[in-house]
């Protein structure tokens, strides 16, 4: 069971990831993890790789100052959770006709199953990008589920037919909940036995959620044409890309070409969330990271980084935002 990377332009990226039957780890312990750095051709990354019984994790961080490409081909079914924090995203386009193109764009996540990986991966050119992949077995999905893949619906019946699908037929935004899971997989403290349960017990948790967001029934639609969709996904990428110097709302209206009363609720209902719960909640997730890296000496030089002029606004808002005070990371 293998999956062929090969890039024309960018020899670094060729190469063959192997896979075991079942994604079994070959060990006493159940789990093995790695950490690797790559530099070259204005992409940078580091990875932490984590192979627990079922699960292939990798959490990315990377600068990409340029879109980039892999064909990929797999001899096996290829089932995954795909979580885009930070970056602009991804889009796969296989090579069939027939099957689904699945775009995952910054903020967004998705569950896709392919009976064979067969087409093109591009990576968005992005300044910062933190994404999750995690790849689970047939067999991990089935036993989650008895062996009673009908309960998934439609993309349970397409994996046991073996045809392409994407649960929930698109991407859905990720919700606040399961950022704060994929930080709580990326800091955790265990080793051996207790870290492939903690692993497999969050990853479960993210499947549910997952789920449970994808089979729900759709919100009412107030009438947002495509056009505007569209203008709303600018205004979000705005807002991700000035997070220091955000734009008002009449700029960003303005900028896009929507009135104000259309890009605020637009807004509310196409990502859950406002204009200023959207970038208070990019700020402080933003924040975090910074303190976690231990580079920064106080937390005002942090507050600052991020655009906040009053120190003590800052702390507040991380507090409502995670329940702690942002010196309790640096302890």
């Amino acid at each position: 069971m293998k999956i062929v990377f090969k890039s024309e332009d960018i020899q670094e990226h060729t190469y063959t990831k192997e896979y075991t039957d079942g994604y079994t780890v070959p060990n006493a312990t159940g789990l093995f993890e790695y950490q690797g750095e790559t530099s070259f051709n204005g992409i940078h990354a580091r990875s932490h790789r984590i192979h627990v019984d079922g699960i292939f994790m990798a959490m990315f961080q990377a600068t990409h100052e340029r879109s980039f490409s892999h064909v990929i081909e797999s001899d096996f079914p290829y089932l995954q959770m795909h979580f885009e924090l930070t970056t602009s995203g991804c889009v796969y386009k296989p090579k069939a006709r027939f099957e689904p193109e699945t775009n995952i764009l910054h903020g967004q996540h998705s569950l896709l199953f392919y009976p064979a990986l067969a087409g093109e991966l591009t990576y968005l050119r992005t300044p910062s990008a933190r994404s999750v992949e995690i790849e689970l077995s047939l067999d991990f999905l089935r036993r989650a589920y008895g062996n009673d893949l009908e309960q998934l619906g439609r993309f349970g019946l397409s994996i046991e037919k073996k045809c392409p699908a994407l649960m929930g037929n698109r991407s859905f935004p990720i919700t606040g909940r399961m950022k704060q899971i994929l930080a709580e997989l990326r800091e955790c403290p265990y080793v051996g036995s207790l870290k492939k349960l903690f692993v497999t017990a969050k990853v479960m948790e993210l499947l549910a959620l997952q789920i449970d967001q994808m089979m729900a029934e759709p919100p009412v639609a107030s009438g947002l044409k495509k056009a505007d969709v569209d203008k709303l996904h600018a205004v979000r990428d705005l807002l991700t890309q000035n997070l220091h110097a955000p734009y008002s709302i009449e700029q960003l209206a303005r900028m896009v070409g929507l009135n104000r009363t259309k890009l605020q609720e637009g807004f509310k209902e196409l990502f859950q969330t406002t204009v200023f719960g959207y970038l208070t909640d990019c700020r402080m997730q933003q924040a975090r990271e910074l303190i976690l890296t231990g580079s920064y000496e106080t937390i005002a030089e942090v507050s600052n980084l991020i655009g906040y002029k009053n120190h003590q606004h800052f702390t507040v808002a991380f507090k409502k935002k995670f329940g702690y005070l942002p010196r309790e990371l640096k302890g």
